[in-house]
């Protein structure tokens, strides 16, 4: 299910994050100790040691609010979806409704008059179950259904009297329902839509931020010789928003090129 696979794409980059997230404020301070015992004797007179970990804690920290615009986007995305639900149901009940009544009218009229009659009213050939095709389709028979009782064939059989007029007042209500749950299920459509490309676009970032973030975390665990370490946080060049596998390492991969 393709809602499902957009979950689980949301989770794994939580995951992702929080484990380079935390990893940043874990080793910080020895990402600092480390750093000044490499770098210390270089630095010129008057000179001030760079606070590398501030760096590494100020990454963690824009990687997790990055993260959760992303969460807050999915969320919002999945609310809108299941808006949906409702204006759906109701739009499938009242076609349903419309369906039936249009049904019965039809049978009706062709069992009065003859099947000639259904072409005349739109009703000849088979009936749509579609919701704004019942929509139109019911539409039209209102107008044919209110012309005077002098414009319709006499009956097939003698004593037989209909006022197909009558049947206008079974019609409104439906149509008017369905219209009104059309209208709705097209607004929640649009809401869904909105809400998917603004997902898409925090994923986008979030991705972005993430190679870059875990990509500069890793590049200073390894200038300071932190080379494991540096590897479990070292971007994935194939999976955005994921840290790299064993096999990626092994194979050479780029973690850093992008999202």
């Amino acid at each position: 299910m393709l809602t499902g696979r957009m979950a689980k794409q949301v989770t794994d980059r939580q995951g992702a994050v929080l484990f380079v997230a935390s990893a940043a404020d874990t080793h910080a301070a020895r990402l600092q100790q480390n750093f000044e015992a490499a770098f210390a004797e270089h630095l010129k007179p008057g000179e001030v040691m760079p606070n590398v970990a501030l760096v590494a804690a100020l990454v963690g920290r824009r990687l997790r609010a990055v993260n959760a615009a992303l969460v807050e986007k999915s969320d919002a995305y999945d609310k809108e979806l299941s808006d949906d639900a409702g204006p759906r149901e109701r739009r499938d009940e009242a076609a349903a409704t419309l369906t039936s009544e249009v049904v019965e009218i039809r049978s009706t009229l062709e069992a009065t008059f003859g099947p000639g009659i259904l072409r005349e009213v739109g009703l000849d050939g088979k009936t749509e179950v579609e919701p704004k095709a019942i929509l139109a389709k019911a539409k039209r028979l209102v107008d044919a259904l209110g012309k005077p009782a002098s414009a319709w064939p006499k009956p097939r059989r003698k004593g037989v009297t209909i006022d197909p007029a009558a049947w206008v007042a079974d019609l409104v209500a439906p149509i008017m329902t369905l219209e009104k749950a059309l209208t709705d299920v097209a607004r929640e459509a649009r809401e869904a839509q909105a809400a998917s490309d603004a997902k898409t676009t925090a994923m986008a970032h979030n991705d972005d931020v993430f190679s870059r973030s875990a990509g500069c975390l890793s590049g200073l665990l390894r200038l300071v010789e932190e080379d494991t370490l540096a590897r479990q946080v070292r971007p994935s060049g194939r999976r955005p928003g994921r840290v790299a596998e064993p096999e990626e390492e092994a194979n050479g991969e780029d973690g850093d090129s992008g999202a």
